[in-house]
């Protein structure tokens, strides 16, 4: 069973029974993806997040992440608020560890309060080429059209709304903008048969948000991620989910 996976993570995060948060290693995280026959994949570190955490600690695990995947890993730079004002200068970039910048405005209030930051980024990250990950949902600042007007302002730069929710608008924004994709992590796996009535114009990547599952439910990841991916492969939408993939990193055209 090979799959691309648009959006996984490492780092930090809640699981169920715990008071402390978990740390999933890349190591760890590795080992599920290895395990369910994952082709390539997208991750990002939700260490991000943490005031605690320094772009030295993101760097280090982004090379060992390096380490374990080698080219099936696209690490992206999850840009919390705390490590842009670390590091205005995106030095982070030079690494070239990172092949894309990730931004959450449940997190950052980006959209909201730093508009001119987000600005100045994006102007920065277009002259090196790479893809950018919002966070997508229905709270202010992570709605699909809010961030299509982002979108209209860099139309020579490839973005993904995550999480195709809410679907029906995410079907609008894609439908009207040619430089955004999206990706199903989280989706419920019952509203995978919706994703069969629209034209996602080869721009549905599929995704899982591994390892979000262990926050809310007693479960095996690797389990559950197969069960996950059996999902989705019986839309019949695999094969379009992987070119979209491979469209939205530029791979292709990057002979990768």
């Amino acid at each position: 069973m090979m799959i691309c996976d648009a959006h996984i993570h490492v780092g930090y995060y809640p699981r169920i029974g715990y008071e402390e948060l978990i740390y999933y290693s890349p190591r760890r995280v590795a080992g599920v993806i290895n395990r369910c026959g994952v082709s390539e994949f997208i991750v990002s570190s939700t260490c991000a997040q943490m005031k605690e955490i320094g772009i030295d600690d993101i760097v280090r695990e982004a090379r060992e992440m390096k380490r374990l995947c080698g080219t099936r890993v696209h690490i992206f730079f999850w840009l919390s608020g705390h490590l842009y004002d670390l590091d205005r200068g995106l030095h982070w970039i030079e690494s070239g560890l990172f092949d894309g910048v990730k931004f959450h405005n449940d997190e950052t209030p980006w959209i909201m309060n730093r508009k001119s930051d987000l600005y100045k980024i994006l102007d920065r990250i277009a002259q090196s080429g790479m893809p950018v990950f919002f966070h997508g949902g229905i709270n202010q600042g992570s709605r699909p059209l809010q961030l299509a007007e982002v979108a209209k302002e860099y139309p020579d730069m490839r973005f993904c709304i995550a999480h195709c929710r809410p679907m029906s608008e995410v079907v609008r924004v894609i439908s009207e903008n040619p430089n955004v994709w999206t990706d199903t992590a989280y989706m419920r796996l019952e509203d995978f048969k919706l994703l069969c009535a629209y034209d996602w114009r080869n721009r549905l990547m599929f995704g899982t948000d591994l390892p979000v599952w262990q926050a809310h439910e007693n479960c095996s990841l690797t389990r559950r991620y197969r069960e996950y991916c059996m999902s989705f492969k019986k839309t019949g939408l695999e094969g379009s989910a992987i070119k979209a993939f491979k469209e939205f990193l530029n791979t292709q055209k990057k002979g990768i």
